[in-house]
Parts: C-alpha cells; structure tokens; sequence
C-alpha cells in the first residue's frame, strides 16, 4: 500500500500529522510547528525523511516528537515513525 495521504488529524493543527504527497513531499505538524520536507519509499513498508525544517515557535504544554523524524515504517494503517538510531518515537494512524 501506496504511503501517499494522510496520517494523524491533518484538521486539527494541535496535534501531530504528516501529509505525502505522490511527488515525494511532505507537510504536517507536530501539535504546534509546522513541519516541510520530502520524503521516499524505500520499499517494505519503510520510507525516508529529507530536507525536514520547521518553525520553531515556543509551545507551552505540548510534546513536539514529530519534528524529530527520520525514517518510518508502516503496517496496515499505523505509521510508526523513527528518530535517530531508529528509535521509536510515535505513531500516526491513516487518516486519508
């Protein structure tokens, strides 16, 4: 399965999402700054961030994990998204 869509509630910015796009980009939040970049698959349900950045605004009271992603895996409709040395650091159910 394809990962393009969404994953996470890409309508309610106060919570983290990422949306794919089929040319390789990605838009999204972490629950309070706004996250760019690309991405690619890799193949066996494993897919590479690149070129990341986000704003970089104070959020009181709201845990930023997304804007530490590197790599991800997906399994069905769970992305289960990796920081450095493939650490786990959160899920995103598919949304769209």
């Amino acid at each position: 399965m394809s990962p393009v869509g969404a994953w996470g509630d890409t309508n309610d910015a106060t919570v983290p999402s990422l949306s794919l796009a089929a040319d390789g980009t990605l838009s999204g939040t972490d629950g309070c700054n706004r996250l760019i970049g690309r991405w690619e698959d890799e193949g066996g349900g494993r897919i590479e961030f690149d070129d990341v950045a986000s704003t970089r605004m104070a959020c009181g009271g709201v845990d930023t994990w997304l804007s530490a992603l590197d790599e991800a895996t997906i399994d069905g409709d769970t992305m289960t998204v990796l920081g450095d040395d493939d650490v786990v650091i959160g899920t995103l159910e598919r949304t769209g």
